[in-house]
């Protein structure tokens, strides 16, 4: 047994070593025969080509010039030369010969392909078997492929997914469309071809539920809710990405993602939506600093502090709180609280209380009760009432602002379409309102006590943001107020300066009973929420002739220019901007800190 398995091993040894030789023999000979049979390609000629020129032919090749001879790959390539030809119509568009010749003196070779392009085909009609009447006019003059039109597969390809989507619309997601024929006929003049599709639209789809993963805190009622998902809408194909957009609006979550459709075993379908819960609450700081006019002279600190709870027991139910201080003496606070979906219909309500107290003047307080109709996601229209008093104080006020009350009732309109309230980078935001009510002087004079008159007000808000080059955003901003009273005093008009509307000067430094100014920004992104930026603010502002109350009519004209940035940390959103207005330099411009953080 031994000796058998020794012999057998030697003989094994043997048989391998003769079998290395002769694979070794084999690519050595494989490899000179290589360098004969593969020379290198130096020329690459078309000839007989008018329609395209050489480039765009050899592009559509695997062969180039300087790579390797290989006759099966260039019986492919003429293969990928007539399909070329065939996808921009010219369908009889054949290779004539090619010619293959050998450099002299060397074993590179030169290949040129001659071909017979032949006439054009265009389009003699288009048939889509088993669309029946389902095809409206407007929508078959959107396609590419029309009658005497040239043929080309792209736009052909185009038109299937155009077919595609508009039965998707109507509810049939698993619609299919084959090519069935092309039929070319010769004309005398020119060749036209017959296209006829097949479609198989497939069953209707009906969706009977919304799944929703991820939602830890919000309720599963609230996302419906706000989905505006109903049990038996046809799926369509922008349906999920609306349903995405308008969770994505609430603020609710950190990141949403695009609905998934699933189908039951039984045939019924649903949409499965994946969340992941955000930061509900809203800080938003501003500090800012307004040096002192006077050489010398001490400068005072401005504020505001607003905090928001947008997402109350789960319910989506809001609260806001807002105090600010514009200059010495002077603060506003700001309560309010909004119900949405009020008895499950696309309905808001909400309620606020403001009070004012102007330095040692008046002190102004105001409660408004309004409710909102959702139209869309984007468009709502709402009314509100509301109820003013103004009551003077014992040192200062008695002179100028007179004891008041003010009762007013109005409409608004409201649309947002922006893509990102925080930092959008494309969309509109306009808000209009008309208040129209009576005002009621109480005090002050035995000529003034027992007046009322009318009055209107009438508020513009009008945004345009659009990124015309990557990175880069464009946002401009348009404000419009007008208060018509026949008793007009300071504690009615509007106010306008500082951060949050003319940059460059003071907190509520002019008065005015119309306004009208313009924000513009021209931002430079590093990244979606960081970035640097300049603006310019302009603004006219009037106030009426009351001498009574200390008002003189005058018109003027502001405007004020800086620059800022912002940038996403983990503490939030930081921002800082210098501003400066008409004869400021830099030892008088306005300094203001934000910080917007949610938590």
């Amino acid at each position: 047994m031994v000796e058998l398995w020794m012999q057998g091993k030697a003989s094994a040894v043997h048989a391998h070593g003769f079998f290395c030789f002769m694979v070794f023999v084999a690519l050595a000979s494989g490899m000179a025969v290589g360098q004969q049979r593969f020379p290198a390609i130096s020329g690459l000629h078309v000839r007989g080509n008018q329609a395209f020129l050489t480039a765009e032919i050899v592009s559509w090749m695997e062969l180039k010039e300087g790579s390797p001879y290989d006759e099966a790959l260039l019986a492919a390539d003429l293969k990928a030369l007539v399909v070329g030809y065939a996808r921009e119509g010219y369908l009889k568009a054949r290779v004539d010969s090619v010619l293959v010749g050998q450099e002299e003196g060397t074993q590179n070779v030169a290949v040129t392909i001659v071909v017979a392009e032949g006439r054009r085909a265009l389009i003699r009609s288009l048939h889509v078997v088993g669309a029946s009447d389902a095809l409206p006019l407007e929508f078959m003059e959107t396609l590419y492929t029309h009658s005497g039109e040239p043929f080309r597969q792209a736009a052909l390809e185009a038109d299937i997914q155009s077919l595609l989507r508009f039965f998707e619309g109507k509810g049939f997601p698993f619609a299919v469309i084959t090519v069935r024929d092309l039929e070319l006929s010769d004309g005398e003049e020119v060749d036209s071809v017959m296209v006829t599709l097949t479609l198989d639209r497939g069953k209707v789809v009906r969706l009977t539920e919304l799944r929703i993963e991820g939602n830890a805190t919000t309720a599963a009622g609230t996302i419906l809710r706000e989905s505006r998902f109903k049990e038996g809408d046809l799926f369509r194909g922008g349906y999920p990405l609306q349903i995405q957009r308008r969770l994505e609006r609430t603020q609710l979550f950190s990141s949403v993602s695009l609905p998934e459709l699933f189908v039951h075993e039984d045939g019924s379908a649903g949409l499965l939506v994946k969340v992941t819960e955000g930061n509900y609450n809203h800080f938003d700081g501003i500090l800012g600093y307004i040096p002192s006019p006077q050489p010398g002279g001490e400068g005072y600190v401005t504020g505001l502090v607003l905090v928001q709870f947008r997402n109350i027991l789960g319910t989506g139910r809001r609260l806001s709180a807002r105090w600010s201080r514009e200059e010495r003496g002077t603060q506003d606070i700001q309560l309010r609280y909004a119900e949405p979906w009020v008895a499950s219909l696309p309905l808001n309500l909400d309620g606020e209380f403001a009070q004012r107290k102007q330095d040692s003047t008046y002190v102004r307080r105001q409660y408004e009760l309004g409710a909102d109709l959702m139209i869309t996601e984007e468009f709502s229209v709402g009314a509100s009432f509301s109820q003013a008093s103004v009551v003077p104080s014992e040192e200062q006020g008695a002179g100028s602002v007179p004891e008041s009350r003010t009762t007013s009732a109005g409409l608004r309109v409201f649309y947002d379409s922006r893509n990102d309230p925080v930092t959008p980078s494309s969309g509109v935001r306009y808000r209009t309102e008309y208040h129209t009510g009576s005002k009621r002087t109480t005090g002050v004079s035995s000529l003034q006590a027992g007046r009322t008159s009318s009055t209107q007000r009438v508020t513009l808000d009008f945004e345009y943001v659009v990124s015309p080059f990557t990175r880069q955003i464009v946002s401009t901003s348009l404000f419009l107020r007008d208060l018509r009273s026949g008793e007009t005093d300071p504690s009615d008009l509007y106010r306008i300066g500082g951060t949050n509307s003319l940059r460059g000067y003071r907190e509520g430094q002019f008065l005015g009973s119309r306004l009208a100014w313009i924000n513009a920004e021209y931002r430079v992104l590093v990244s979606p929420r960081s970035f640097a930026y300049g603006f310019v603010d302009a603004a006219y502002i009037m106030t009426p002739d009351r001498p009574s109350v200390g008002l003189y009519r005058s018109e003027q004209s502001k405007v004020g220019y800086g620059i800022g940035i912002r940038l996403d940390t983990a503490l939030g959103l930081i921002g800082v901007n210098l501003a400066l207005g008409e004869g400021d330099t830099f030892s008088t411009a306005k300094l203001h800190f934000r910080l917007v953080n949610e938590f």
